[in-house]
């Protein structure tokens, strides 16, 4: 029997495809407004339809503040997407990050961290098992310890940055603040990481492979869209682009290869592989020399790059605030005589030094955006509301932290407001979580 389309002119077939595309397209835009289970949430009802507004906002650069002028019109829950949503209440923590013996965890949505070119997963991106073992095997590098361990690294480049600061200084041209504190926090992490300097301080210049982290940043809108979508993912790692291939590559060799020198040659100083638990045989803490390459990778960019934002934010906010910065500078020149009584422990009993970084992190948090979770089968609730198996989830840190409904002047630097001013007695602190939330928040926060 002869195909009855093979017997329409070329116009007609083409207009009959047409046709059925965009009854396709109404249908299921239809639905997606009115009958999908995320139907009654909050957003504008073109992001129910397609997430082309999120990604348009994301590639110019603007989503955090796209997205926070939603949930201000829109509420604590917003749907941005068709199958995602974003939260600003303080109870969203538990039920997204949180987990319960017995009860499957959200997992992380897959698409929001890249995987490491050797097929090992880091810590981040790791399977709940996989995660608590090597979260253990590393949790003695960043302990209270080890941090007394490691202050003289700490301190030899601070006084090389107060150096540079001081030499740079005597110049016609402004000081880059932000770049001489990633060049200082590169430099201390690969020490930690790799036992060795990169130099970064010392040269005042960044080297090809941290070049190439800045770069591999800047590509994180692409690869998200990306992965996001399992078919452009499919074709992407299919025809993937040999110079992009051999980026990646590079540099998850680069690190491979120092954290294979540092191993071969030891070190008595006390660095990440110093202090991971030396009983690598136990299973609880045994790591694979791949799972080594990942995390330091990790390390490598998740401790330099935010400490410095964070940095650079909080000495922007105290230049812009000159109460701030006297009552700071009178404090600091209270507490220390000389340079050399500052130390850790010394500036851990600061009081308005703390609350400052504190409310930097709220105010300039390194990491603005939310971190995805993935439904799992069955469903969960979500502030009393269910959500259907698959859908994106995620507290949006910067949105959360400006929102008046968590914190009194939110787009105000207020330190005061971490010492017990009475005038904010009602912030709801829960809400603040720079590190994250959970069994998953960040090993290094100390």
């Amino acid at each position: 029997m002869s195909n009855p389309f093979l017997l329409l002119p070329v116009p007609g077939l083409a207009l009959i495809l047409i046709s059925i595309a965009l009854v396709y397209l109404v249908t299921s835009s239809v639905y997606a407004i009115t009958l999908h289970p995320l139907a009654s949430v909050p957003g504008p009802k073109l992001c129910a339809i397609s997430r082309l507004p999120y990604w348009l906002a994301y590639f110019r650069g603007v989503d955090v503040y796209w997205l926070n002028r939603l949930h201000q019109r829109h509420g604590p829950v917003v749907r941005f997407g068709p199958t995602d949503l974003s939260y600003t209440a303080a109870e969203a923590w538990q039920d997204i990050h949180g987990f319960a013996k017995g009860q499957p965890e959200n997992p992380k949505a897959p698409e929001f961290s890249v995987q490491p070119v050797n097929g090992v997963p880091s810590m981040l991106t790791a399977t709940f098992e996989d995660h608590a073992r090597v979260r253990k095997a590393f949790s003695p590098a960043f302990s209270e310890r080890a941090l007394r361990a490691q202050e003289p690294l700490f301190r030899k480049y601070i006084d090389l940055l107060a150096q540079k600061i001081g030499e740079l200084g005597k110049g016609q041209q402004p000081l880059e603040l932000t770049r001489l504190l990633n060049f200082t926090t590169f430099d201390i992490m690969a020490e930690l990481c790799f036992g060795s300097p990169l130099g970064l301080l010392e040269k005042n210049e960044f080297s090809p492979w941290v070049a190439s982290v800045f770069q591999g940043v800047k590509m994180l809108p692409i690869v998200s869209m990306i992965c996001y979508y399992p078919l452009l993912n499919a074709l992407f790692t299919r025809f993937e682009p040999k110079s992009v291939t051999e980026q990646r590559v590079t540099h998850c060799k680069h690190s491979a290869d120092r954290v294979d020198q540092r191993l071969r040659e030891g070190s008595n100083q006390p660095d990440v592989w110093t202090l991971v638990s030396e009983d690598t045989g136990k299973s609880d803490t045994k790591l694979s020399l791949k799972e080594m390459h990942s995390n330091a990778e990790l390390f490598m960019l998740a401790g330099s790059e935010t400490t410095a934002t964070l940095l650079s934010g909080v000495m922007y906010l105290l230049l812009k605030d000159a109460a701030a910065m006297l009552r700071l500078s009178e404090e600091i020149h209270t507490k220390f005589q000389n340079e050399e009584e500052i130390t850790f422990s010394g500036v851990s009993s600061l009081p308005f030094l703390n609350a400052c970084l504190k409310e930097a992190l709220r105010v300039y948090p390194p990491v603005p955006i939310g971190s995805p979770r993935v439904v799992p089968a069955g469903g969960k609730s979500i502030l009393g509301r269910w959500a259907p198996p698959e859908t994106r989830v995620a507290v949006h840190h910067y949105s959360t932290y400006y929102s008046e409904a968590n914190f009194k002047d939110a787009a105000s630097f207020v330190p005061e407001r971490w010492l017990g001013d009475p005038r904010y007695a009602d912030d709801n602190q829960a809400a603040h979580a720079p590190f994250g939330w959970g069994h998953r928040n960040c090993l290094g926060q100390k």
